[in-house]
C-alpha cells in the first residue's frame, strides 16, 4: 500500500472516539507584555498552559480564521472542534470535487503535517485549486505542522471567564493548530499518540479582553482583508462609546447586524489619532470606506469575508448596492465565480459593473447633467437613468451632511 493511500484510509477513521485524554505540565515560559500603549517599564507576564479545551473563541473577535460556513455550524463549544475539523475537511473535499465535476475529491490532510519540511510535501495530482474552504484550512495545517517541527514560539493570550473557563483574545489560529494537532495525532491507524503533547498551549492569562491590545496584535501579524478591518474598526469604536451600551454579538441573527452599530457612531473628541493608529491606517477617510463595508448585504459581507475579496471591489458592489441591492449580490456571484484565481489561491483583476459610477465623482456629476438634460415626456428609459443617477446623488449628499455636521456645534 502506497503511503499516500495509507494516509488517505488513516484519516478516514478520524472520526473514531478520543483516546482517553492524559495530562501532562509543560514548563513556564515567559514572554514580554504587548499592549496598545507601551508603558517604559512593561509588566513581565508569565505564559503558562491552558487546556485547549477550557478556551473559548470570542466571537466579536475582528480576525476570522474559519468560514463563515463553518463557523454558522458550530456553538463555540471548544469539546466539539474535532467535529467542527471533520466537517469542515468533508465540506473541502465537496469543494475540491465541484472543481473536477465529481461528488468529492480527497485532501490529503496528513501529508502536511506529518511532513517534516514547511513547504508542499508532494504535488496536487489534480492541480486543483485550493478553493476559499481548503485555503482556510490550509494556513492552519501549515502552522500546525510549523509548530510540531519547532515549537510555539508566540502565546496566545486569554482572559478569565469564570469557572476555570478562558475567552480567548489573540491566537485564534495557534489555538485551532493544536486542536488540530491534537485529533490527528491521536495513536489511530499507526499516527503517534501526541494527544498529551497538544492538550495544552501556553498562554498569556489576562483580567478581561482588551479589543485594543486585540488590535494591535491584529495589525502586527497578517494584513486583515477589509472585512476584518471593517470589524476591527466597529468594536474600538464601540468601545469609545462604551461597549455596555451595544447589544451583544448573540442577539443578532448576522455577525454583521452586530457591528453594523457602529456604522453612524462619530469619533469622540480627542480620539480619532487613537482610533487610527490602533487601526494601522492614517487617513480619515479609510474609516468612511469601512463604515461602507458595514452596510453590505449580509451575502456580500460574509462571501467577501471568506474569498478575501479586495478594497477595491467591495467598494464598487456597496455603490452599486445604495442603488439596487439584488444587482450588487448578483454581481458578487458573477465575481467569486470568475475563473481568474491564481495558483496561490490569490485572486486578481476582478470585473465589476463597469458601468456604475461612484456618486460624487466628476464623472458621476457629468452623466447626470447628461441623463438630467436628456430626460423628457415620452422618453422613459432616460427618465429611468436620470431618476437612478439623483437618487444616488441624494444618498451621497445625506452621507456627506452627516459627515461634515460632526464637525460643527
Amino acid at each position: 500500500m502506497s503511503k499516500r493511500k495509507q494516509r488517505r484510509e488513516q484519516g478516514a477513521s478520524w472520526t473514531d472516539d478520543d483516546p482517553q485524554r492524559g495530562t501532562h505540565s509543560l514548563q513556564d515560559i515567559t514572554a514580554q507584555g504587548y499592549g496598545l500603549n507601551i508603558a517604559p517599564t512593561q509588566q513581565r507576564i508569565v505564559a503558562r498552559p491552558i487546556s485547549i479545551f477550557e478556551i473559548h473563541p470570542d466571537p466579536a473577535q475582528p480576525r476570522r480564521t474559519i468560514p463563515t460556513r463553518i463557523r454558522e455550524a458550530w456553538n463555540g463549544n471548544p469539546a466539539t472542534v474535532k467535529e467542527v475539523l471533520m466537517i469542515w475537511w468533508g465540506e473541502i473535499q465537496r469543494e475540491r470535487g465541484k472543481a473536477l465535476g465529481v461528488e468529492e475529491a480527497p485532501f490529503d490532510i496528513g501529508a502536511y503535517l506529518e511532513s517534516a519540511v514547511s513547504d508542499q510535501p508532494d504535488a496536487n495530482p489534480d492541480d486543483i485549486k485550493r478553493g476559499p474552504l481548503e485555503q482556510a484550512l490550509f494556513n492552519i495545517i501549515m502552522l500546525a505542522a510549523s509548530i510540531r517541527r519547532d515549537g510555539l514560539t508566540n502565546p496566545i493570550t486569554v482572559a478569565h471567564m469564570g469557572s476555570g473557563n478562558y475567552r480567548l483574545e489573540t491566537g485564534e489560529r495557534r489555538w485551532l493548530a493544536y486542536h488540530l494537532l491534537h485529533a490527528w495525532f491521536d495513536g489511530h491507524d499507526g499516527r503517534p499518540d501526541e494527544g498529551t503533547r497538544w492538550e495544552s498551549i501556553p498562554a498569556r492569562v489576562m483580567d478581561s479582553v482588551d479589543v485594543w491590545r486585540q488590535a494591535s496584535e491584529n495589525n502586527a501579524r497578517d494584513n486583515l482583508n477589509v472585512i476584518g478591518k471593517a470589524r476591527q474598526y466597529a468594536v474600538l469604536m464601540m468601545d469609545l462609546h462604551g461597549m455596555d451600551s451595544f447589544r451583544s454579538i448573540q442577539t443578532f441573527p448576522s455577525d454583521r447586524e452586530y457591528y453594523a452599530q457602529a456604522a453612524d457612531l462619530s469619533t469622540p473628541l480627542g480620539k480619532r489619532e487613537t482610533l487610527l493608529n490602533a487601526l494601522g491606517v492614517s487617513s480619515p477617510s479609510v474609516m468612511t470606506r469601512l463604515r461602507h463595508m458595514l452596510r453590505l448585504p449580509d451575502e456580500i459581507w460574509h462571501g467577501g469575508d471568506d474569498h478575501n475579496l479586495p478594497e477595491d471591489v467591495l467598494e464598487k458592489l456597496y455603490q452599486i448596492a445604495i442603488r439596487d441591492r439584488k444587482l450588487a449580490i448578483e454581481r458578487f456571484y458573477e465575481i467569486i465565480h470568475q475563473p481568474n484565481e491564481k495558483a496561490d489561491g490569490v485572486r486578481s483583476g476582478y470585473v465589476v459593473d463597469e458601468a456604475h459610477i461612484a456618486p460624487g465623482s466628476k464623472r458621476h456629476f457629468s452623466t447626470l447633467l447628461r441623463h438630467v438634460n436628456r430626460a423628457g415626456s415620452g422618453k422613459d428609459e432616460q427618465n429611468q437613468e436620470a431618476l437612478k443617477a439623483l437618487g444616488e446623488l441624494r444618498i451621497w449628499l445625506d452621507e456627506q451632511e452627516k459627515r461634515i455636521s460632526k464637525f460643527t456645534p
